[in-house]
Protein backbone atom coordinates (compact mmCIF):
# COMPACT_ATOMS: atom_id res chain seq x y z
CA UNK A 1 0.00 0.00 0.00
CA UNK A 2 1.30 3.46 -0.88
CA UNK A 3 1.89 5.70 2.07
CA UNK A 4 -0.30 8.81 1.90
CA UNK A 5 1.67 11.83 0.75
CA UNK A 6 -0.64 14.35 2.37
CA UNK A 7 0.02 15.01 6.06
CA UNK A 8 -2.14 13.32 8.71
CA UNK A 9 -4.69 15.77 10.01
CA UNK A 10 -3.50 15.25 13.58
CA UNK A 11 -0.23 16.93 12.63
CA UNK A 12 -1.72 19.70 10.50
CA UNK A 13 -1.18 22.54 12.98
CA UNK A 14 2.41 21.51 13.70
CA UNK A 15 3.17 21.29 9.99
CA UNK A 16 1.72 24.77 9.47
CA UNK A 17 4.04 26.05 12.20
CA UNK A 18 7.04 24.19 10.76
CA UNK A 19 6.32 25.33 7.21
CA UNK A 20 5.83 28.92 8.32
CA UNK A 21 9.01 28.77 10.38
CA UNK A 22 11.13 27.53 7.48
CA UNK A 23 9.53 30.07 5.18
CA UNK A 24 10.22 32.81 7.74
CA UNK A 25 13.91 31.90 7.85
CA UNK A 26 14.09 31.93 4.06
CA UNK A 27 12.21 35.17 3.62
CA UNK A 28 14.06 36.99 6.39
CA UNK A 29 17.35 35.84 4.94
CA UNK A 30 16.30 36.84 1.42
CA UNK A 31 15.15 40.25 2.64
CA UNK A 32 18.45 40.94 4.38
CA UNK A 33 20.46 39.74 1.41
CA UNK A 34 18.19 41.69 -0.93
CA UNK A 35 18.77 44.78 1.18
CA UNK A 36 22.48 44.20 0.73
CA UNK A 37 21.94 44.00 -3.04
CA UNK A 38 20.05 47.28 -2.94
CA UNK A 39 22.66 49.09 -0.85
CA UNK A 40 25.51 48.04 -3.13
CA UNK A 41 23.59 48.68 -6.34
CA UNK A 42 22.07 52.01 -5.32
CA UNK A 43 24.79 53.59 -3.19
CA UNK A 44 27.99 52.04 -4.59
CA UNK A 45 27.66 50.71 -8.16
CA UNK A 46 24.77 52.20 -10.14
CA UNK A 47 23.42 55.24 -8.30
CA UNK A 48 19.80 56.39 -8.49
CA UNK A 49 19.70 56.55 -12.29
CA UNK A 50 21.33 53.18 -12.92
CA UNK A 51 19.23 51.56 -10.22
CA UNK A 52 16.14 52.96 -11.90
CA UNK A 53 17.16 51.30 -15.18
CA UNK A 54 17.86 48.01 -13.41
CA UNK A 55 14.47 48.25 -11.72
CA UNK A 56 12.75 48.82 -15.05
CA UNK A 57 14.34 45.67 -16.49
CA UNK A 58 13.10 43.58 -13.57
CA UNK A 59 9.65 45.19 -13.60
CA UNK A 60 8.99 44.84 -17.33
CA UNK A 61 10.15 41.22 -17.54
CA UNK A 62 8.48 40.46 -14.21
CA UNK A 63 5.06 41.26 -15.65
CA UNK A 64 5.36 38.53 -18.27
CA UNK A 65 7.10 36.07 -15.93
CA UNK A 66 4.17 36.40 -13.54
CA UNK A 67 1.65 35.97 -16.33
CA UNK A 68 3.40 32.81 -17.52
CA UNK A 69 2.81 31.24 -14.10
CA UNK A 70 -0.85 32.20 -14.36
CA UNK A 71 -2.06 30.69 -11.09
CA UNK A 72 -1.33 27.11 -12.17
CA UNK A 73 0.70 26.41 -9.04
CA UNK A 74 -2.13 27.46 -6.70
CA UNK A 75 -4.51 25.08 -8.49
CA UNK A 76 -1.89 22.33 -8.37
CA UNK A 77 -1.52 22.72 -4.59
CA UNK A 78 -5.28 22.76 -4.05
CA UNK A 79 -5.82 19.61 -6.12
CA UNK A 80 -2.79 17.93 -4.54
CA UNK A 81 -4.39 18.46 -1.12
CA UNK A 82 -7.70 17.06 -2.36
CA UNK A 83 -6.38 13.51 -2.89
CA UNK A 84 -3.98 11.05 -1.29
CA UNK A 85 -3.33 9.09 -4.49
CA UNK A 86 0.34 9.26 -5.41
CA UNK A 87 -0.31 8.43 -9.07
CA UNK A 88 -2.70 11.36 -9.33
CA UNK A 89 -0.08 13.61 -7.72
CA UNK A 90 2.44 12.57 -10.37
CA UNK A 91 -0.01 13.25 -13.20
CA UNK A 92 -0.96 16.64 -11.77
CA UNK A 93 2.72 17.54 -11.39
CA UNK A 94 3.54 16.58 -14.98
CA UNK A 95 0.48 18.36 -16.35
CA UNK A 96 1.41 21.53 -14.48
CA UNK A 97 4.96 21.42 -15.86
CA UNK A 98 3.71 21.03 -19.44
CA UNK A 99 1.16 23.81 -19.10
CA UNK A 100 3.70 26.20 -17.57
CA UNK A 101 6.22 25.40 -20.31
CA UNK A 102 3.67 26.30 -22.98
CA UNK A 103 2.65 29.48 -21.19
CA UNK A 104 6.29 30.46 -20.70
CA UNK A 105 6.96 30.26 -24.45
CA UNK A 106 3.80 32.19 -25.32
CA UNK A 107 4.44 35.04 -22.91
CA UNK A 108 8.11 35.31 -23.79
CA UNK A 109 7.07 35.91 -27.41
CA UNK A 110 4.53 38.51 -26.27
CA UNK A 111 7.17 40.18 -24.06
CA UNK A 112 9.65 40.48 -26.94
CA UNK A 113 6.99 41.64 -29.41
CA UNK A 114 5.90 44.49 -27.14
CA UNK A 115 9.50 45.44 -26.41
CA UNK A 116 10.31 46.05 -30.08
CA UNK A 117 6.97 47.46 -31.25
CA UNK A 118 5.80 49.86 -28.54
CA UNK A 119 7.13 53.30 -29.53
CA UNK A 120 7.70 54.63 -26.00
CA UNK A 121 10.21 51.84 -25.34
CA UNK A 122 12.37 52.53 -28.41
CA UNK A 123 14.64 55.14 -26.88
CA UNK A 124 15.30 53.59 -23.50
CA UNK A 125 19.05 52.86 -23.25
CA UNK A 126 18.44 49.58 -21.39
CA UNK A 127 16.17 48.04 -24.05
CA UNK A 128 18.73 45.50 -25.31
CA UNK A 129 19.35 44.32 -21.78
CA UNK A 130 15.60 43.88 -21.34
CA UNK A 131 15.60 41.59 -24.38
CA UNK A 132 18.44 39.51 -22.97
CA UNK A 133 16.85 39.20 -19.55
CA UNK A 134 13.39 38.46 -20.99
CA UNK A 135 14.34 34.80 -21.55
CA UNK A 136 13.78 34.33 -17.83
CA UNK A 137 10.06 34.17 -18.70
CA UNK A 138 10.80 30.69 -20.09
CA UNK A 139 11.61 29.56 -16.54
CA UNK A 140 7.88 29.42 -15.68
CA UNK A 141 7.90 25.71 -14.62
CA UNK A 142 10.09 26.68 -11.66
CA UNK A 143 6.91 27.85 -9.93
CA UNK A 144 5.41 24.36 -9.75
CA UNK A 145 8.79 22.84 -8.86
CA UNK A 146 8.70 24.97 -5.73
CA UNK A 147 4.96 24.39 -5.38
CA UNK A 148 5.51 20.63 -5.11
CA UNK A 149 7.41 21.28 -1.88
CA UNK A 150 4.75 23.67 -0.56
CA UNK A 151 2.05 21.07 -1.18
CA UNK A 152 3.95 18.62 1.03
CA UNK A 153 4.66 21.24 3.73
CA UNK A 154 8.41 20.91 3.08
CA UNK A 155 10.20 24.09 2.04
CA UNK A 156 13.80 23.28 2.97
CA UNK A 157 15.10 22.77 -0.58
CA UNK A 158 13.58 25.85 -2.28
CA UNK A 159 14.34 28.08 0.70
CA UNK A 160 17.98 26.98 0.95
CA UNK A 161 18.46 27.21 -2.82
CA UNK A 162 17.05 30.71 -2.92
CA UNK A 163 19.26 31.85 -0.03
CA UNK A 164 22.39 30.44 -1.69
CA UNK A 165 21.50 32.26 -4.91
CA UNK A 166 20.98 35.55 -3.10
CA UNK A 167 24.24 35.12 -1.18
CA UNK A 168 26.19 34.43 -4.37
CA UNK A 169 24.72 37.53 -6.03
CA UNK A 170 25.74 39.60 -3.01
CA UNK A 171 29.29 38.27 -3.27
CA UNK A 172 29.34 39.13 -6.97
CA UNK A 173 28.40 42.73 -6.14
CA UNK A 174 31.07 43.29 -3.47
CA UNK A 175 33.37 46.17 -4.44
CA UNK A 176 36.44 44.91 -6.28
CA UNK A 177 34.44 42.29 -8.18
CA UNK A 178 34.76 42.39 -12.00
CA UNK A 179 30.97 42.69 -12.19
CA UNK A 180 30.48 46.45 -12.03
CA UNK A 181 28.30 47.49 -14.99
CA UNK A 182 24.56 47.23 -15.53
CA UNK A 183 24.98 44.67 -18.32
CA UNK A 184 27.22 42.42 -16.23
CA UNK A 185 24.85 42.62 -13.28
CA UNK A 186 21.86 41.60 -15.40
CA UNK A 187 23.75 38.65 -16.92
CA UNK A 188 24.91 37.45 -13.50
CA UNK A 189 21.35 37.56 -12.15
CA UNK A 190 20.10 35.55 -15.14
CA UNK A 191 22.66 32.76 -14.68
CA UNK A 192 21.92 32.50 -10.97
CA UNK A 193 18.19 32.22 -11.71
CA UNK A 194 18.85 29.39 -14.14
CA UNK A 195 21.03 27.54 -11.63
CA UNK A 196 18.40 27.89 -8.89
CA UNK A 197 15.65 26.52 -11.10
CA UNK A 198 17.76 23.56 -12.18
CA UNK A 199 18.64 22.55 -8.64
CA UNK A 200 15.05 22.83 -7.34
CA UNK A 201 13.77 20.83 -10.35
CA UNK A 202 16.21 17.98 -9.67
CA UNK A 203 15.20 17.87 -6.01
CA UNK A 204 11.49 17.99 -6.86
CA UNK A 205 11.80 15.06 -9.29
CA UNK A 206 13.44 12.94 -6.60
CA UNK A 207 10.40 13.29 -4.34
CA UNK A 208 7.66 13.43 -6.96
CA UNK A 209 8.46 11.82 -10.28
CA UNK A 210 6.16 13.40 -12.91
CA UNK A 211 4.12 10.98 -15.03
CA UNK A 212 4.19 12.73 -18.42
CA UNK A 213 2.69 9.74 -20.23
CA UNK A 214 -0.62 10.13 -18.40
CA UNK A 215 -0.56 13.89 -17.96
CA UNK A 216 -1.84 15.31 -21.24
CA UNK A 217 -5.43 15.03 -20.12
CA UNK A 218 -4.56 17.03 -17.01
CA UNK A 219 -3.20 19.95 -19.03
CA UNK A 220 -6.60 20.97 -20.32
CA UNK A 221 -8.19 20.44 -16.92
CA UNK A 222 -5.53 22.53 -15.17
CA UNK A 223 -5.85 25.25 -17.78
CA UNK A 224 -9.61 25.37 -17.33
CA UNK A 225 -9.33 25.50 -13.54
CA UNK A 226 -6.59 28.11 -13.54
CA UNK A 227 -8.09 30.28 -16.31
CA UNK A 228 -10.12 32.48 -13.93
CA UNK A 229 -7.12 32.70 -11.62
CA UNK A 230 -4.89 33.41 -14.61
CA UNK A 231 -6.92 36.49 -15.43
CA UNK A 232 -6.64 37.52 -11.81
CA UNK A 233 -2.88 36.98 -11.85
CA UNK A 234 -2.67 38.93 -15.09
CA UNK A 235 -4.21 41.93 -13.40
CA UNK A 236 -2.23 41.37 -10.20
CA UNK A 237 1.22 41.13 -11.78
CA UNK A 238 0.39 43.94 -14.18
CA UNK A 239 -0.71 46.06 -11.24
CA UNK A 240 2.40 45.43 -9.15
CA UNK A 241 4.77 46.27 -12.02
CA UNK A 242 2.96 48.74 -14.25
CA UNK A 243 3.58 51.74 -11.99
CA UNK A 244 7.33 51.17 -12.32
CA UNK A 245 7.11 50.77 -16.09
CA UNK A 246 4.92 53.88 -16.40
CA UNK A 247 7.19 55.90 -14.11
CA UNK A 248 10.17 55.01 -16.29
CA UNK A 249 8.41 55.83 -19.57
CA UNK A 250 6.76 59.05 -18.33
CA UNK A 251 10.15 60.27 -17.13
CA UNK A 252 12.52 58.85 -19.80
CA UNK A 253 15.23 61.39 -19.00
CA UNK A 254 14.90 60.97 -15.24
CA UNK A 255 15.48 57.31 -14.37
CA UNK A 256 16.33 58.57 -10.86
CA UNK A 257 12.56 59.01 -10.30
CA UNK A 258 12.17 55.27 -10.54
CA UNK A 259 15.29 54.84 -8.45
CA UNK A 260 13.77 56.86 -5.61
CA UNK A 261 10.46 55.03 -5.86
CA UNK A 262 12.17 51.64 -5.80
CA UNK A 263 14.18 52.75 -2.78
CA UNK A 264 10.94 53.45 -0.90
CA UNK A 265 9.53 50.12 -2.08
CA UNK A 266 12.65 48.26 -1.00
CA UNK A 267 12.59 49.66 2.54
CA UNK A 268 8.86 49.14 3.09
CA UNK A 269 8.34 45.81 1.34
CA UNK A 270 10.47 44.04 3.94
CA UNK A 271 7.29 43.94 6.02
CA UNK A 272 5.63 41.79 3.36
CA UNK A 273 7.44 38.74 4.65
CA UNK A 274 5.09 38.62 7.67
CA UNK A 275 1.82 37.91 5.77
CA UNK A 276 3.66 35.95 3.09
CA UNK A 277 5.18 33.61 5.68
CA UNK A 278 1.87 33.15 7.48
CA UNK A 279 0.07 32.30 4.24
CA UNK A 280 2.69 29.72 3.25
CA UNK A 281 1.22 27.35 5.81
CA UNK A 282 -2.26 28.78 6.26
CA UNK A 283 -3.42 28.70 2.63
CA UNK A 284 -3.11 24.90 2.20
CA UNK A 285 -4.80 24.44 5.60
CA UNK A 286 -7.69 26.78 4.70
CA UNK A 287 -8.19 24.92 1.42
CA UNK A 288 -8.45 21.64 3.31
CA UNK A 289 -10.66 22.94 6.14
CA UNK A 290 -13.12 24.48 3.66
CA UNK A 291 -13.74 21.07 2.08
CA UNK A 292 -14.50 19.57 5.50
CA UNK A 293 -16.54 22.13 7.42
CA UNK A 294 -17.78 25.61 6.54
CA UNK A 295 -18.16 26.51 10.21
CA UNK A 296 -14.55 25.53 10.91
CA UNK A 297 -13.52 27.58 7.88
CA UNK A 298 -15.36 30.62 9.26
CA UNK A 299 -13.69 30.31 12.64
CA UNK A 300 -10.28 29.89 11.03
CA UNK A 301 -10.64 32.97 8.85
CA UNK A 302 -11.93 35.12 11.72
CA UNK A 303 -8.98 34.23 13.89
CA UNK A 304 -6.42 34.71 11.14
CA UNK A 305 -8.09 38.03 10.23
CA UNK A 306 -7.58 39.39 13.75
CA UNK A 307 -3.94 38.32 13.70
CA UNK A 308 -3.44 40.05 10.35
CA UNK A 309 -5.13 43.29 11.47
CA UNK A 310 -3.04 43.36 14.64
CA UNK A 311 0.18 42.77 12.70
CA UNK A 312 -0.65 45.31 10.00
CA UNK A 313 -1.25 48.05 12.56
CA UNK A 314 2.07 47.41 14.27
CA UNK A 315 3.88 47.45 10.92
CA UNK A 316 2.29 50.69 9.67
CA UNK A 317 2.82 52.69 12.85
CA UNK A 318 6.25 51.16 13.40
CA UNK A 319 7.58 51.78 9.90
CA UNK A 320 6.44 55.40 9.78
CA UNK A 321 7.98 56.11 13.18
CA UNK A 322 11.30 54.51 12.23
CA UNK A 323 11.56 56.30 8.88
CA UNK A 324 10.68 59.71 10.32
CA UNK A 325 13.24 59.20 13.09
CA UNK A 326 16.07 57.97 10.84
CA UNK A 327 15.59 60.65 8.18
CA UNK A 328 16.49 63.33 10.72
CA UNK A 329 20.14 62.26 10.62
CA UNK A 330 22.77 63.23 8.06
CA UNK A 331 23.64 59.60 7.37
CA UNK A 332 20.20 59.15 5.79
CA UNK A 333 20.35 62.33 3.69
CA UNK A 334 20.49 60.36 0.44
CA UNK A 335 17.02 59.03 1.20
CA UNK A 336 15.53 62.42 2.07
CA UNK A 337 13.94 62.94 -1.39
CA UNK A 338 11.99 59.70 -0.87
CA UNK A 339 10.48 60.80 2.49
CA UNK A 340 6.87 61.15 1.32
CA UNK A 341 7.05 57.94 -0.70
CA UNK A 342 8.38 56.09 2.35
CA UNK A 343 5.47 57.27 4.52
CA UNK A 344 2.80 56.61 1.90
CA UNK A 345 4.09 53.13 1.10
CA UNK A 346 4.37 52.34 4.82
CA UNK A 347 0.64 53.02 5.17
CA UNK A 348 0.08 50.95 2.06
CA UNK A 349 1.63 47.93 3.81
CA UNK A 350 -1.39 47.70 6.08
CA UNK A 351 -3.70 47.16 3.12
CA UNK A 352 -1.20 44.77 1.52
CA UNK A 353 -1.41 42.57 4.63
CA UNK A 354 -5.19 42.39 4.59
CA UNK A 355 -5.55 42.10 0.82
CA UNK A 356 -3.28 39.07 0.75
CA UNK A 357 -5.43 37.31 3.33
CA UNK A 358 -8.73 38.18 1.61
CA UNK A 359 -7.34 37.11 -1.76
CA UNK A 360 -6.24 33.71 -0.44
CA UNK A 361 -9.52 33.17 1.44
CA UNK A 362 -11.50 33.58 -1.79
CA UNK A 363 -9.16 31.20 -3.63
CA UNK A 364 -9.30 28.60 -0.85
CA UNK A 365 -13.11 28.68 -1.09
CA UNK A 366 -13.00 28.24 -4.87
CA UNK A 367 -14.13 31.78 -5.76
CA UNK A 368 -11.10 32.73 -7.83
CA UNK A 369 -13.43 33.65 -10.72
CA UNK A 370 -14.90 36.48 -8.64
CA UNK A 371 -11.47 38.00 -8.14
CA UNK A 372 -11.25 38.93 -11.80
CA UNK A 373 -13.42 42.01 -11.35
CA UNK A 374 -11.40 43.06 -8.31
CA UNK A 375 -8.00 42.84 -9.91
CA UNK A 376 -9.05 44.27 -13.27
CA UNK A 377 -10.66 47.21 -11.49
CA UNK A 378 -7.49 47.72 -9.44
CA UNK A 379 -5.32 47.67 -12.55
CA UNK A 380 -7.49 50.20 -14.35
CA UNK A 381 -7.65 52.45 -11.30
CA UNK A 382 -3.88 52.27 -10.82
CA UNK A 383 -3.06 52.99 -14.47
CA UNK A 384 -5.48 55.92 -14.63
CA UNK A 385 -4.29 57.43 -11.35
CA UNK A 386 -0.63 57.09 -12.31
CA UNK A 387 -1.24 58.73 -15.70
CA UNK A 388 -3.16 61.59 -14.09
CA UNK A 389 -0.72 62.07 -11.23
CA UNK A 390 2.37 62.01 -13.48
CA UNK A 391 0.95 64.72 -15.72
CA UNK A 392 -0.71 66.95 -13.10
CA UNK A 393 -0.29 66.91 -9.33
CA UNK A 394 3.00 65.00 -9.23
CA UNK A 395 4.56 66.07 -12.52
CA UNK A 396 7.75 66.97 -10.64
CA UNK A 397 7.60 64.18 -8.07
CA UNK A 398 6.71 61.10 -10.03
CA UNK A 399 7.83 58.71 -7.29
CA UNK A 400 5.36 60.28 -4.84
CA UNK A 401 2.59 60.04 -7.44
CA UNK A 402 3.31 56.34 -7.96
CA UNK A 403 3.25 55.71 -4.19
CA UNK A 404 -0.04 57.59 -3.77
CA UNK A 405 -1.67 55.72 -6.64
CA UNK A 406 -0.54 52.42 -5.10
CA UNK A 407 -2.03 53.29 -1.70
CA UNK A 408 -5.39 54.37 -3.13
CA UNK A 409 -5.57 51.28 -5.33
CA UNK A 410 -4.84 48.91 -2.45
CA UNK A 411 -7.53 50.58 -0.33
CA UNK A 412 -10.03 50.16 -3.17
CA UNK A 413 -9.08 46.49 -3.57
CA UNK A 414 -9.50 45.93 0.16
CA UNK A 415 -13.05 47.27 0.15
CA UNK A 416 -13.97 45.30 -2.99
CA UNK A 417 -12.66 41.98 -1.64
CA UNK A 418 -14.25 42.57 1.76
CA UNK A 419 -17.59 43.12 0.01
CA UNK A 420 -17.19 39.86 -1.93
CA UNK A 421 -16.36 37.81 1.16
CA UNK A 422 -19.26 39.19 3.15
CA UNK A 423 -21.54 38.43 0.19
CA UNK A 424 -20.24 35.02 -0.92
CA UNK A 425 -19.08 33.70 2.46
CA UNK A 426 -21.56 35.19 4.95
CA UNK A 427 -20.43 35.14 8.54
CA UNK A 428 -16.79 34.61 7.63
CA UNK A 429 -15.72 38.18 8.43
CA UNK A 430 -18.52 39.44 10.67
CA UNK A 431 -19.17 42.81 12.27
CA UNK A 432 -17.19 41.85 15.36
CA UNK A 433 -14.16 41.16 13.21
CA UNK A 434 -14.52 44.49 11.42
CA UNK A 435 -14.51 46.40 14.71
CA UNK A 436 -10.87 45.46 15.19
CA UNK A 437 -10.00 47.18 11.90
CA UNK A 438 -12.07 50.27 12.76
CA UNK A 439 -10.23 50.65 16.07
CA UNK A 440 -6.93 50.64 14.19
CA UNK A 441 -8.20 53.16 11.63
CA UNK A 442 -9.38 55.63 14.29
CA UNK A 443 -6.14 55.31 16.27
CA UNK A 444 -3.69 55.59 13.38
CA UNK A 445 -5.26 58.23 11.10
CA UNK A 446 -4.43 61.39 13.15
CA UNK A 447 -0.83 60.25 13.63
CA UNK A 448 -0.27 59.48 9.96
CA UNK A 449 -1.77 62.78 8.80
CA UNK A 450 0.57 64.71 11.08
CA UNK A 451 3.56 62.81 9.79
CA UNK A 452 2.61 63.47 6.17
CA UNK A 453 1.91 67.18 6.57
CA UNK A 454 4.74 68.14 8.93
CA UNK A 455 8.24 67.76 7.51
CA UNK A 456 9.87 68.63 10.83
CA UNK A 457 7.80 66.64 13.33
CA UNK A 458 7.55 68.59 16.61
CA UNK A 459 7.80 66.83 19.95
CA UNK A 460 3.99 66.62 20.50
CA UNK A 461 3.65 64.68 17.23
CA UNK A 462 6.39 62.25 18.27
CA UNK A 463 4.75 61.73 21.65
CA UNK A 464 1.37 61.20 19.96
CA UNK A 465 2.93 58.67 17.61
CA UNK A 466 4.67 56.77 20.41
CA UNK A 467 1.48 56.74 22.44
CA UNK A 468 -0.57 55.35 19.58
CA UNK A 469 2.08 52.73 18.88
CA UNK A 470 2.20 51.67 22.54
CA UNK A 471 -1.59 51.42 22.79
CA UNK A 472 -1.86 49.36 19.63
CA UNK A 473 1.07 47.15 20.65
CA UNK A 474 -0.67 46.24 23.91
CA UNK A 475 -3.98 45.68 22.17
CA UNK A 476 -2.31 43.59 19.46
CA UNK A 477 -0.42 41.41 21.90
CA UNK A 478 -3.67 40.52 23.64
CA UNK A 479 -5.25 39.64 20.30
CA UNK A 480 -2.27 37.60 19.18
CA UNK A 481 -2.06 35.72 22.46
CA UNK A 482 -5.76 34.89 22.48
CA UNK A 483 -6.30 34.11 18.80
CA UNK A 484 -3.18 32.05 18.18
CA UNK A 485 -4.20 29.85 21.08
CA UNK A 486 -7.73 29.56 19.72
CA UNK A 487 -6.42 28.70 16.26
CA UNK A 488 -4.30 25.89 17.68
CA UNK A 489 -7.25 24.56 19.71
CA UNK A 490 -9.55 24.76 16.69
CA UNK A 491 -7.15 22.84 14.46
CA UNK A 492 -6.55 20.25 17.19
CA UNK A 493 -10.30 19.73 17.66
CA UNK A 494 -10.76 19.28 13.94
CA UNK A 495 -8.12 16.58 13.97
CA UNK A 496 -9.73 14.48 16.67
CA UNK A 497 -10.84 11.11 15.28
Amino acid sequence: MTEPTTPPRGRLFHQIVRTSGISLIGKVGAKFLGLGHYILLFFVILGAEGYGQFGFILAYVGIFAGLAEGGVTSIFIRQYQATDEEDEHRRLFAGSILLLTIQGIVFWLVCVTFLFTLPWLHYLPERNLVFLFSTIVLFAPNSVFEGSFRARFDLKVPVLTNLVGYALFLIILIPGSPVDTLAEIVIAWWFLALARMGWVALAAFQHLNPDFGQSFGRVGHLFKESAPLFLTRFATYFYYRIDQVMLRTFFPEESAQLGWYLSAVKWTEAANLIPAVLMEGIYPALSKVYTESYEAFQRSVQRVWKVFVASSGLVVLGLVFIFCFVLQFEIASDLAPARLSLIVLSVNEGFVFLNLLLFQVLIAAGFQQRLIKVTVSMVLANVIMNAVFFTTIFSELGHVGAATATLLTEAFGFLFQLFLIRTLLPGTIDSKSLRVFLVLFVLATPVLLCRLLLVESPMPVRVLHLGALAIWAGYSLSILWHEVGNLKAMVASRNDP
